[in-house]
């Protein structure tokens, strides 16, 4: 997905096992773009606590999508999404 000046996307590594040199590797393999960090424990919980368990569960592909003004955020439904379904959604939360 494409970011634009109302559309970024955020990534959070949750593995207590990889580190920066391992997600900038990934990130530099795959031509990923965007903002990506590794999610601090505290910041996991508090996913897991407002979402459930899916929202760290990596082949569940989750996503949260947060709306232009910040006011509102929602877990998408699990799975894999074109860039074209994240930008329709993106649209949507205009």
């Amino acid at each position: 997905m494409q970011q634009t000046d109302d559309v970024i996307v955020v990534s959070l590594d949750i593995d207590a096992n990889e580190n920066e040199e391992a997600v900038r590797e990934h990130i530099e393999r795959n031509g990923f773009e965007g903002y990506f960090a590794i999610s601090p424990s505290v910041l996991t919980q508090a996913l897991v606590d407002e979402y459930g368990t899916f929202i760290i569960t990596p082949p569940l592909s989750p996503k949260i999508l947060v709306n232009t003004d910040q006011t509102e955020a929602e877990a998408l439904e699990r799975g894999v999404k074109s860039a074209e379904e994240l930008q329709a959604l993106a649209d949507e939360a205009r």
